[in-house]
């Protein structure tokens, strides 16, 4: 992989195993693996120095809530709420992520690996180092989205939208982009195969003979 495409790795060091409980505290840190039964709801912290392993966030509310040298593995954060949010050397590995939202978020080192991550919203969000691969990206939005550093590969971005959002230089071939709409300013030199060249040209309205 380029080296222009090196994702950060979390720091994680010596971890306690906690409750989902101590979440509430000033203080986060620690390994995560049991769901709780109660609704929780976790505002206004930064979770530092955590791995999340196997837990459902659905009676888990996060709000305003930053995000620093995190691993999520085989979580449900579907409809969470990072919108306006930092996040820093954060992995989501084998995550449900439907309508989870970054908008106007900062996104630093960021990981997804093996995500059914499908209608995400990073509108307005700044993306600085971002590795997506072997995922689903589906019906997700990108509105002028502010993006440096971005390696995907091998996702579906089916009826994903990139509007007004630069992607110069980005590596699309080996994506399934056959339905993702562009705007002319997203599409400029980005990088695709030929098969995939025939594709956006049927939607500029060229026709091939």
């Amino acid at each position: 992989m380029d080296k222009k495409y090196k994702i950060k790795e979390p720091k994680l060091g010596i971890l306690e195993t906690k409750g989902l409980k101590e979440l509430s505290k000033e203080e986060i840190s620690g390994i995560f693996k049991n769901n709780i039964e109660e609704e929780l709801v976790i505002t206004d912290k930064t979770i530092d120095s955590c791995i999340f392993d196997h837990i459902d966030f659905s009676k888990v509310k996060l709000e305003n809530v930053d995000l620093v040298d995190v691993i999520f593995d085989g979580c449900d954060l579907s409809n969470q709420c990072f919108d306006k949010n930092s996040l820093y050397r954060v992995v989501f590995k084998n995550c449900k992520m439907i309508g989870t939202s970054f908008i106007d978020s900062s996104c630093h080192d960021i990981k997804l690996e093996n995500c059914l991550s499908r209608y995400l919203n990073f509108a307005g969000a700044k993306i600085k180092g971002m590795k997506i691969e072997n995922g689903e990206l589906t019906e997700s939005t990108f509105l002028e989205t502010n993006i440096e550093n971005i390696y995907l590969e091998q996702v579906d971005l089916s009826k994903t939208e990139f509007m007004r959002t630069k992607l110069k230089g980005v590596d699309l071939s080996t994506c399934n982009i056959q339905t993702t709409i562009f705007d002319f300013y997203s599409l400029k030199e980005i990088k695709v195969d030929a098969f995939q060249c025939q594709s956006l040209v049927g939607m500029l309205g060229v026709e091939i003979k």
